[in-house]
């Protein structure tokens, strides 16, 4: 364990608690306020373990048991993805900023963080209080996202994450979505997304119902092609350039077929 930070003053704490009441859980909104390179040149060191180090910037009250949880964390998913950290690339620790400046948790650079890949996360307070308590998996999210950072499909990237999270908190909420405790009705204009390399749509930061159902959907899949070839061919997927080619030779069936019978 590292050192303690000084506690906030009451002020403080309560302008901290207006913001993660207020501000937009992970993937809700575009990214604003503080840029992420001013919040690891000012933040402060609250606590080490293993290979994770946090660090808090601003005015924020950050337990220090967040650093343990996210050294286990991590070292369980990788027991799951039998893959490790890639230290020759990221490094070979993890760093976790936690700031009121952030209103949505992300890795380094969002979306394009494979241009750029760096062990950093960056969750609001709000996910860094609520990552205790089990209910809500946002943290572990991201902290997939580093070990999986190379990917070609981004619903097959967004599925994996919250798979792995799942799999560590089941039942909690990832992000904006409540648990997926009841199966949601997804269009053919999401399905058409599942295991392609198109983008991100654009939807998915102005709409919060098609967010939803976007990565529904993704982990739906992914947990589909797991439970049906294992991870170790779900891997090699992943990691296609083109994933949408190599569905007939690992599974047997099309892209199509497979997210129809996901969909069951």
């Amino acid at each position: 364990m590292g050192r303690q930070a000084s506690v906030p003053s009451k002020l403080g704490l309560l302008l901290v608690a207006a913001l993660g009441c207020f501000a937009a859980p992970a993937h809700a909104q575009r990214r604003v306020g503080t840029p992420d390179a001013q919040i690891v040149r000012d933040a402060q060191l609250v606590a080490s373990s293993g290979r994770v180090d946090l660090f808090q910037h601003g005015i924020v009250a950050v337990d220090a048991k967040l650093a343990e949880a996210a050294e286990r964390t991590l070292t369980q998913m990788e027991r799951l993805l039998g893959r490790k950290l890639d230290e020759a690339t990221l490094g070979p620790r993890v760093r976790i900023y936690v700031s009121p400046a952030t209103g949505v948790s992300h890795v380094w650079r969002g979306y394009n963080h494979p241009s750029d890949p760096q062990a950093a996360l960056f969750p609001n307070p709000r996910v860094a209080e609520v990552s205790l308590r089990g209910t809500n998996a946002t943290y572990a999210h991201e902290l997939a996202h580093l070990l999986t950072w190379r990917y070609h499909s981004h619903t097959l990237r967004e599925g994996l994450a919250d798979w792995l999270a799942l799999e560590l908190h089941p039942g909690a909420a990832v992000g904006p979505n409540e648990p997926y405790s009841r199966p949601l009705v997804v269009g053919a204009d999401i399905d058409a997304y599942l295991g392609t390399t198109r983008p991100a749509p654009d939807a998915l930061t102005s709409n919060a119902g098609f967010r939803q159902l976007y990565y529904f959907a993704s982990f739906r899949f992914v947990r589909y092609l797991v439970a049906r070839g294992g991870m170790a061919t779900f891997l090699q997927l992943y990691d296609a350039r083109d994933p949408q080619a190599e569905f007939p030779h690992l599974y047997g069936a099309s892209r199509e077929a497979l997210a129809k019978a996901a969909a069951k």
